[in-house]
């Protein structure tokens, strides 16, 4: 392979050819400058120009709909007796939007008024006019029309829409709203299109729906149906322009943007030559520069790169090393270089260090967290036991304490084998069961090959805890199963009962609670989650399933590249 040519003959050879080459080419740039390139330049910005109205107006229409979405929304759950809070509903939007000049909603079956804003009236025969059948015929879209003109709104549009009531199919609506255009003109950022330049929207028909100037509308638009969309430069007034014509986004309306195109290619011709004329002295003194400076920068930097490419080998022990040569910046380079890697061993050691401290301190901390109410309850029922005489039952329930205990504390490890783990599951079930009796039943089920992993101690407790506290059905038998269960990646372990379930706003609120660094609720699955978190990183995860009276299913997934290793591995 051909190795590339020196930093040297880099920095000298192709600046002084590109001097050459502009020297020569100067004529010929000149003409492409005042020719060609600034033509192309010129109508590139006033296309751009062009477009950014466009945006403008299609970012207003898109704010229009969403005006229209939220009536929408509003009417689509509103019920009959609450009708009378659209008028201040509809007054709100008027004056948060000063360019909408009256709202208004008619019964989609006849045409009868609904309800309006304070200050407007309604549409007389609503059921017989263009805005109205248009949005019954079309009801899964915003209809746009012309409005009416007046001597306060010598510009408007309509935009009209289909209600759906959710609450009674009977009460579909049809939604009218009126927009100035003089005073959408006004909040919209104006855009430059020079001595002359205008913008036309108009409907299909080529009916104007509004002009920013009205002198020669007719020949405007004359050239508007010539092109129908696109662009072209007609004349209009004694002056040129660029004529750009595009359909707005949301609506069947068309703009036409007149750019004026004398003082536009006057203004880039006149940058074109400056710039030109810049670029020209910068190359100059590029060619110079490089001359002088090649020697003093190559040699120094040829030694940095030696060193540096020892470093690239993972060679940490290297030290950069230039003595005296080049400047005084190499050479406080090549000393912070030396203190750098010095430090950067030793850092690397106190972070590995730290990191682990930090991680089994937050493992423990979470861990101290749960609540030791069930052993001061789980006594409690001992000694009633030992009351009502029940002594063999009694005994059962201490051993079962015993072995729940002893799991528990598990010699002051935070890792225990999967089995201890389910077998601690299985005590604190057979506990709970002889508290409460036959009010529910229990089945733990662990696939084969899964005995040499493990796992992050009291991690299924506190998720059995909530499905016994808060799952089971008053009265009737439930039930708890446990899966384990493992694929390529993951270790998964399932608590699922047959308890009362949670709606989706509940199971939202739950899970998003669980996430989150700032809420409580769901003390105990907050808990698992984090110390997941900490020990295994982003790629574990809850998982909360739930149906109303079917029940929920708590999964914890751990990745399996975690589950292999046991504490201090």
């Amino acid at each position: 392979m051909r190795k590339p040519p020196k930093l040297k003959t880099l920095l000298v050879l192709p600046s002084s050819a590109l001097f050459l080459l502009l020297v020569a080419g100067l004529t010929v740039a000149a003409f492409f400058i005042y020719s060609s390139n600034v033509r192309d330049s010129s109508y590139r910005q006033m296309e751009a120009t062009s477009e950014q109205v466009l945006r403008n107006y299609e970012t207003y229409f898109a704010s229009a709909v969403q005006v229209s979405d939220g009536i929408y929304a509003r009417y689509s759950d509103l019920r009959s007796e609450n009708v009378d809070s659209l008028p201040s509903y509809f007054d709100t939007i008027i004056e948060l939007k000063p360019e909408i000049v009256s709202v208004s909603i008619y019964s989609a079956a006849d045409g009868e008024p609904i309800a309006k804003d304070a200050s407007s009236s309604f549409d007389v025969n609503a059921n017989e006019e263009t805005w109205f059948l248009q949005a019954v015929a079309n009801p899964y879209i915003n209809i746009f029309s012309q409005g009416v003109p007046s001597a306060e709104v010598p510009y408007s549009f309509l935009l009209s829409r289909y209600l759906v009531s959710d609450v009674d199919s009977g009460r579909d609506a049809v939604a009218r709203i009126e927009f100035d255009f003089t005073q959408i003109v006004e909040t919209i950022s104006p855009v430059s299109l020079g001595e002359g330049g205008r913008f036309i929207i108009y409907d299909r028909d080529y009916e104007t729906i509004y002009a920013s100037n009205a002198i020669d509308l007719d020949k405007a638009l004359s050239y508007v149906r010539s092109i129908v969309v696109g662009s072209t430069t007609v004349s209009l007034g004694g002056h040129s322009y660029y004529l750009y014509t595009m359909t707005i986004s949301n609506t069947t309306w068309r703009v036409a943007i007149l750019t004026n195109i004398d003082s536009i290619t006057t203004a880039i011709s006149s940058f074109a030559i400056a710039v030109s004329l810049t670029a020209l002295v910068m190359v100059v003194i590029f060619v110079f520069l490089a001359v002088v400076l090649a020697n003093r920068i190559a040699r120094p930097i040829r030694m940095l790169q030696r060193e540096m490419s020892r470093v690239e080998g993972l060679a940490y022990e290297s030290y950069l090393v230039t003595g005296n040569s080049g400047s005084r910046e190499v050479a406080d380079l090549s000393h912070s270089f030396e203190n750098m890697m010095e430090r950067i061993r030793q850092l690397m050691n106190d972070v590995v260090k730290e990191k682990e401290e930090q991680r089994r301190s937050e493992l423990k901390a979470l861990q101290n967290q749960i609540n030791p109410h069930f052993l001061y309850n789980t006594l409690d029922s001992i000694i009633a036991l030992i009351d009502r005489g029940e002594g063999e039952k009694a005994e059962r329930m201490v051993v079962a304490l015993s072995r729940f205990f002893r799991i528990s504390i598990s010699r002051g490890h935070n890792i225990i084998p999967l089995k201890d783990e389910i077998e601690h599951a299985r005590n604190y079930l057979l506990i709970q069961k002889m508290r409460f009796g036959d009010s529910f039943d229990f089945r733990i089920d662990k696939d084969e090959g899964l005995d040499g992993l493990y796992v992050v101690k009291l991690i299924l407790q506190p998720i059995i805890e909530n499905s016994i506290a808060h799952g089971m059905k008053e009265g009737e038998p439930g039930s708890i199963f446990i899966k384990a269960y493992k694929d390529e990646r993951f270790l998964y372990l399932a608590i699922q009962d047959n308890g009362y379930g949670m709606l989706k706003d509940k199971l939202a609120s739950l899970d998003a609670s669980m996430r989150s660094r700032e809420s409580y609720q769901g003390v105990g699955l907050k808990n698992v989650y984090e110390r997941l978190r900490v020990y295994y990183g982003e790629e574990s995860d809850v998982i909360i399933e739930s149906e109303p009276d079917v029940g929920t299913k708590v999964t914890l997934v751990i990745p399996l590249k975690g589950a292999v290793q046991n504490e201090g591995e």
